[in-house]
């Protein structure tokens, strides 16, 4: 097995297909077909399943895909492996947050710690991210978990609870009190998409109690939630973390009785590939993360 393989290998699984592959990696399809052919017969196994335009991965390719991503990302951070400090090194932390508000004084002080480094940040629901990571788009996550992810390595960042954003003129705007979850019987709830955590643990909380949802709308991000809640569409579901200082917006912490009350939070964890936890500006983060 040679990096060329690897390489169009990995292409492949994350491209979700060889001609993406291929214009992935300046090639031509044919030249990513005898790679991944090659690869095949060396290996005596099929790696991928067509799927119309597509190719996903089979059992034994997602069991190779589990080192090859990990091998191409050591290679990308080779430098700062081999520096004795990542500020002298350079390089660049790819990190993905499903809630910014939580990491960005963390990120600072990283910044402080290590000017040459740059930080490149992106946003995404927690199982986009995880996914994210593990095909190597970016190096590390901070993403609220129900439950860590076994293929992850990483740090406790702390604990998020739930929280109701409600219009500023709203009734319900008027006591900053802890709300309690029954209080939502009847109302109509903005919350996020099907593979969003905060409407998990929330669905979660709701299921525990037996409370009985009217569910407005769906919506893809938290900013649609701010903006379909000022605009009376709704009462927003979102953790405390992600409340905001819009004027148009109050929110109440949501409280529930006896084992519901833990329902109603999820951690937030940073996280990234085990093999990646003690190597350069990776290391560097969750060292900081960790207090040492």
């Amino acid at each position: 097995m040679n990096f060329n393989q690897m390489r169009a290998f990995h292409a492949v699984a994350v491209e979700g297909g060889f001609s993406a592959a291929a214009k992935s990696l300046g090639v031509t399809q044919p030249a990513v077909t005898v790679q991944i052919r090659g690869l095949e017969a060396e290996l005596g196994v099929r790696l991928f399943l067509r799927r119309g335009q597509g190719a996903v991965p089979t059992e034994a390719g997602e069991r190779l895909l589990a080192h090859v991503r990990a091998v191409m990302l050591l290679m990308d951070r080779t430098e700062a492996a081999v520096a004795s400090d990542p500020a002298m090194a350079g390089g660049l932390v790819r990190l993905g947050l499903s809630t910014p508000a939580t990491i960005m004084g963390l990120a600072k002080r990283f910044a402080d710690a290590h000017p040459a480094v740059e930080l490149r940040l992106s946003t995404g629901n927690t199982g986009q991210l995880i996914e994210d990571v593990l095909a190597c788009r970016v190096d590390l996550i901070a993403a609220s978990h129900i439950e860590p992810d076994p293929r992850l390595a990483g740090v406790v960042l702390g604990r998020q609870r739930l929280a109701l954003l409600v219009p500023a003129a709203d009734p319900l705007a008027r006591s900053g009190d802890p709300l309690p979850l029954d209080a939502l019987a009847g109302l109509p709830v903005l919350l996020r998409e099907p593979s969003s955590v905060t409407r998990q643990v929330f669905l979660r909380a709701a299921d525990a109690i037996g409370l009985s949802l009217r569910v407005a709308a769906s919506l893809g991000s938290r900013e649609m939630i701010r903006e379909a809640t000022a605009a009376g569409l709704g009462y927003g579901i979102v953790f405390d973390g992600e409340t905001g200082h819009d004027p148009r917006l109050a929110h109440r912490p949501l409280t529930a009785a006896g084992p519901a009350a833990e329902l109603l939070a999820a951690d937030v964890r940073l996280s990234c590939l085990p093999e990646l936890a003690g190597i350069g500006v990776v290391a560097a983060f969750l060292a900081l993360a960790e207090g040492v």
